[in-house]
């Protein structure tokens, strides 16, 4: 049994329990779908490394002849009938080292498909940060639009008093309710947003159920989180690329196998006779043996179609390898740009453009309560505040998965190195 399975059944976090992103990651390795087939996917390769060092076992052929109805089969037990009896062993011996090429073979894909699982690992467990990045950003959305309500309520409560005592017109009341009930909307959305949000954690993750009655612990990355630059190596050492490397050299095996199938293998038999003599039978030799060696003729075909197919299917995990490893190089670039953007972006909001919006927005406040300006200014440097730290909880979003994805790229293999590359070639 994997060990993944032996931790427990795939369950969610208990309801109103906290859930952390070291936790979700936690579930994904356990319950992630695509991470537990990949993972039966090496059990099973390791089944066909066994298969392939199974040797052809020998044939043992029981039989009588030469049964004369007319003459009968004579008197006695049956080791005095008077028929042919023979007993027969035929061994294959494979040539041309075909059993040693076959489980190399096997073991190079065996060795291909755990390249895979970290594949897997690293893109599912990326996935997961993802969406529980996401799901944290509508989590954050709604505390923003419920601040937002919290400060119409007090408006609308003051801006009542001020009514009945003349200070303020039923326009400007009627103005600030109309606005307040905009933001119930949108509040409404918000909440709509967050739990499909969490229905796509859950699903990332592998657990059942949306995570509704669970509430995100927020663990945002700090601006000034550092992150290595790529080289060389690390290009070569990233899951995918060893995966595929690997998938290569297993093809160049398979290769050689089928070129080796094209000397034919052998077969050697032994054989024991028994022909009694009787009355009824006096040409019976009694006992005799034989020694045969049998080898397939290639008069139609020598095996070159299967030799021609495992060329050309080496060339296609050349072909896949050369793939796989440009769109790596390319990836790993676009995400180092999408990141230095986003905590550019992040940067400034924190710095400029939120405590701009802050400030413009309590000298609204104080204005408006003193009488100083009308409902409408303040309408507009609440909506504008409300933007503004919306658009600064997309922005801390957009760095988070920004950072999550580049380290998700720069992820390296455990098991292969960079001595894989190059290890096999035309």
């Amino acid at each position: 049994m994997d060990s993944a399975d032996a931790a427990g059944p795939c369950v969610p976090p208990p309801a109103g329990a906290a859930l952390t992103l070291a936790q979700a990651r936690l579930d994904a390795l356990r319950c992630n779908r695509d991470i537990i087939a990949a993972r039966r996917g090496v059990e099973a390769s390791q089944a066909d490394v066994q298969i392939a060092s199974q040797r052809p076992n020998p044939v043992l052929s029981l039989g009588v002849e030469n049964i004369n109805p007319h003459a009968g089969v004579g008197s006695g037990n049956l080791r005095s009938k008077t028929v042919d009896s023979k007993l027969r062993v035929d061994q294959v011996i494979e040539t041309a080292n075909k059993g040693g090429l076959r489980v190399d073979t096997a073991r190079k894909a065996s060795a291909a498909a755990g390249e895979v699982v970290q594949a897997v690992v690293a893109q599912q467990t990326g996935a997961v940060e993802q969406a529980f990045f996401e799901a944290l950003v509508s989590q954050e959305r709604v505390a923003v639009l419920r601040e937002t309500l919290g400060l119409y309520e007090r408006t609308r409560q003051a801006s009542e008093s001020r009514l009945k005592a003349g200070d303020v017109a039923r326009a400007d009341v009627t103005k600030l309710q109309l606005d307040g009930l905009r933001a119930q909307n949108d509040m409404r959305q918000a909440m709509t947003d967050h739990y499909r949000d969490k229905a796509q954690l859950a699903q990332a993750m592998g657990v059942p159920g949306t995570l509704a009655d669970n509430r995100l612990v927020p663990d945002w990355p700090p601006l000034d989180t550092p992150v290595p630059q790529a080289d060389p190596d690390t290009l070569q050492r990233r899951p995918d690329v060893t995966a595929a490397e690997a998938r290569l050299a297993a093809a160049a095996s398979a290769r050689d196998l089928a070129r080796a199938g094209r000397v034919p293998d052998v077969t050697v038999g032994a054989q024991a006779e028994h022909y009694p003599v009787s009355a009824t039978n006096t040409y019976g030799t009694g006992n005799s043996f034989g020694v045969f060696l049998s080898i397939p003729l290639p008069v139609r075909h020598s095996n070159g179609g299967e030799a021609r197919r495992a060329e050309v299917d080496y060339y296609a995990a050349l072909d896949d390898r050369n793939r796989v490893l440009l769109e790596a190089g390319n990836e790993i670039d676009r995400l180092r740009s999408q990141l230095e953007t986003a905590r550019q972006s992040l940067r400034q909001m924190r710095e400029d453009v939120l405590p701009a919006a802050e400030s413009v927005a309590g000298s609204a406040e104080f204005a408006y309560s003193k009488g100083a300006t009308g409902v409408l200014d303040l309408l507009d440097a609440r909506r504008a505040l409300r933007q503004t730290r919306l658009d600064a909880v997309e922005a801390q979003g957009d760095y988070a998965k920004a950072l999550s994805a580049y380290r998700a790229a720069l992820q390296t293999s455990t098991t292969a190195g960079a001595a894989t590359t190059s290890q096999a070639r035309p």
